[in-house]
């Protein structure tokens, strides 16, 4: 097991991340005298798989505990959604001494952080992260999100838990999509680290994808401890240091809303770094050599069906509601090196244009 400590601040909390280790969950929330009033929000897939589990894990050790279901996916991240979930709370009579359990995906998540800072004025938080992508990006770092119009994460908070908790033996009844997608965040911090870590994950990108357990722990240990030395420094997202977390994003978020959403985040992020490299490439951050081995770790994704065919001139105009953008400007996260970021790039529309179509040359 290991524990990686969050702090700074405006917080301080602890990342366990481990295997066979949801049992110890409720000693984890006595020991930070968290409220024993638990309402749980929890992926329905991941009650059908592990309700027994879960509910042993609680039996006879909470003062109350209510557990809603929520079929997790994009659609999820609506204000529909939760609408539902204060419904619930206030109809079961959870009050601000509330601790919300959130016990899924990404996107369970980001409803349960939203509602989590939001109901009554902030009640306490807990994640448990079941997907390899929640793991490593969504669950740490304070970021909540909803999607409305089908721009992507639009209205949101910053709130961050008490605490979170990853069972790696969650990640044996996900779906291989469901892996790749955690890879393609994975890959994204190979990027901003440096060479010596994206050259790991290049040489155990196999293992990753089998959920090797010691390659699990390393590289989730490695990513939280990444992330969290961006966003200790960023906690709020106004410095700019916070936006290299970013990279490959823009596009990512336009694949998905061009998508509906048919393809997952991870993929997308896939396709994004790859589209993010090449326009590098095209405003001369990065010269050809560079770019073909920044293309090595991506491309050993490329024949995991992460996007389907695409008009890069639509794809352009939704990138125009990226919260990134100033002024109608459409910025940019780039590479120049292994950890050297260029952040605000301006980019006009017959480069994005360019990347897109170089993209869907290789993945298409």
């Amino acid at each position: 097991m290991k524990i990686i400590n969050a702090k700074n601040k405006g917080f301080n909390y602890p990342v366990i991340i481990g295997q066979n280790i949801i049992n110890s969950l409720p000693a984890e929330l006595s020991k930070r005298k968290l409220s024993g009033r638990v309402f749980v929000i929890i992926d329905s897939n991941v009650y059908k798989y592990y309700h027994e589990v879960i509910k042993n894990v609680f039996d006879n050790r909470t003062e109350k505990i209510h557990y809603l279901q929520l079929p997790a996916n994009e659609k999820l991240k609506s204000l529909n959604s939760a609408d539902k979930v204060y419904k619930t709370l206030i109809g079961e009579n959870f009050g601000r001494d509330t601790l919300l359990l959130a016990i899924g995906g990404g996107t369970i998540g980001d409803v349960g952080g939203f509602v989590a800072s939001t109901y009554m004025r902030g009640v306490e938080l807990v994640h448990v992260p079941t997907t390899l992508l929640a793991a490593v990006d969504s669950s740490i770092g304070g970021k909540t999100g909803i999607n409305l119009l089908n721009a992507k994460n639009i209205i949101g908070t910053f709130y961050q838990p008490s605490l979170v908790l990853v069972d790696i033996n969650f990640f044996k009844s996900l779906h291989e999509d469901e892996i790749t997608s955690g890879a393609g965040e994975i890959v994204k911090y190979g990027f901003i680290s440096d060479e010596d870590f994206y050259n790991y994950i290049y040489k155990n990108l196999g293992l990753l994808l089998e959920l090797n357990s010691s390659v699990l722990n390393n590289i989730i240990s490695e990513s939280v401890k990444l992330k969290l030395a961006v966003i200790s420094n960023d906690v709020f997202d106004t410095k700019g240091l916070r936006k290299i977390l970013n990279f490959g994003h823009t596009f990512a978020h336009a694949f998905e809303s061009y998508f509906s959403f048919r393809f997952n985040h991870g993929k997308a992020v896939i396709a994004g770094l790859i589209a993010a490299l090449f326009l590098s490439h095209r405003k001369r951050i990065i010269n050809r050599e560079k770019l073909n081995d920044l293309l090595r770790l991506p491309l050993l994704l490329k024949n995991k069906n992460l996007i389907s065919d695409f008009n890069s001139s639509e794809m352009v105009e939704l990138m125009r509601t990226d919260k990134k953008n100033k002024k109608g400007m459409l910025n940019f996260v780039l590479i120049k090196d292994f950890g050297e970021m260029v952040i605000d790039v301006n980019a006009k529309k017959s480069d994005i244009k360019y990347a897109l179509d170089r993209t869907k040359e290789i993945l298409v």
